[in-house]
């Protein structure tokens, strides 16, 4: 069996689904991670250390340290990270929520802690990971395999993915000036968009949209234009006092007139609280700036009270 990119799912189905947010996000991360890496070829090799890549057919592989021992991780820009089960037989079973483009499939899994996981000199300690069976992946890749690392430990580990050069690097490069011009322009734009939310106006805030948008979260999805402003229109905007979102931008990547940008919020009002980091895709278009997607995943329960 061949595993093609993108074909991941399809290897894993019925035994579960891959996270992912929809089909831009896989092709624009993935992208944003490639250039960003190959641009950085023309920096100093004090930008950042390279970690040669190994191969599961034409996906990229990397040896994590996992209480220092040495484990096998399948690179997937578009799915959240989990472990073999059979790799880490620990842990406590409970049910977890796992993410695709359209769906979220309640899974049968452990939760296992890990103490330390480190790539090159990069470490994250206290990391929790659901386990699964991924005994139909290591079998497609012909050799062992002890987990996925996805999108969420790839931020946290600092890693940009070189595919041409099959090389992963820890650290972000420099960006250029036509990267922070293009960055500096969608925030512009995306202040206007803010402060059409805040004034609960619809109409302007359906302009910020692609008509293609796509809104993940665990509570569900919602796709295109009008159903997303009509969701927030219902959910907020009949409120008084008017509720409040901010946005604060943490880290932000451009290839062209594409901007990849993680970010924390908050809405908040005397009576709605809710907050947590998300993931955003825009893209310029006849000289205006559209979201093609967001994927959010909330750190605290919003509290909305019943109309």
């Amino acid at each position: 069996m061949r595993i093609r990119p993108g074909s991941l799912a399809q290897v894993l189905v019925p035994a579960f689904t891959v996270a992912r947010t929809s089909a831009c996000v896989c092709i624009y991360v993935a992208l944003v991670f490639t250039l960003a890496a190959s641009n950085a070829r023309a920096q100093s090799a004090a930008s950042g250390a390279e970690i040669h890549l190994q191969r599961c057919d034409s996906l990229p592989v990397v040896v994590l340290q996992i209480n220092h021992a040495d484990k096998r991780f399948l690179i997937d820009t578009a799915a959240t990270s989990m472990l073999n089960q059979k790799s880490f037989p620990q842990g406590q079973a409970k049910e977890v929520r796992v993410q695709s483009w359209n769906e979220v499939t309640p899974l049968k899994a452990r939760e296992v802690a890990i103490a330390e996981l480190s790539l090159g000199n990069h470490t994250l300690r206290g990391v929790r990971l659901p386990a699964i069976d991924l005994t139909a992946i290591a079998k497609a890749c012909g050799g062992p395999l002890d987990g996925i690392l996805g999108v969420d430990l790839l931020e946290q580990l600092g890693v940009t993915i070189d595919l041409q050069r099959s090389v992963a690097r820890l650290g972000l490069a420099p960006r250029s000036g036509s990267e922070e011009s293009a960055i500096a322009d969608m925030e512009q734009a995306m202040h206007s968009c803010s402060d059409a939310f805040n004034n609960a106006d619809a109409d302007k805030l359906a302009a910020c949209f692609d008509p293609d948008f796509v809104l993940s979260s665990p509570g569900g999805e919602l796709r295109g234009r009008d159903q997303a402003t009509n969701h927030f229109r219902q959910l907020y905007f009949g409120m008084t006092p008017r509720v409040h979102l901010s946005m604060t931008m943490n880290d932000q990547r451009a290839v062209g007139d594409v901007v990849w940008s993680l970010y924390d919020y908050k809405i908040e009002s005397p009576y709605v609280h809710t907050e947590g980091r998300g993931m955003m895709l825009c893209r310029k278009s006849e000289n205006h700036w559209y979201i093609l997607s967001m994927h959010e995943s909330p750190t605290e329960d919003a509290s909305i009270p019943a109309r």
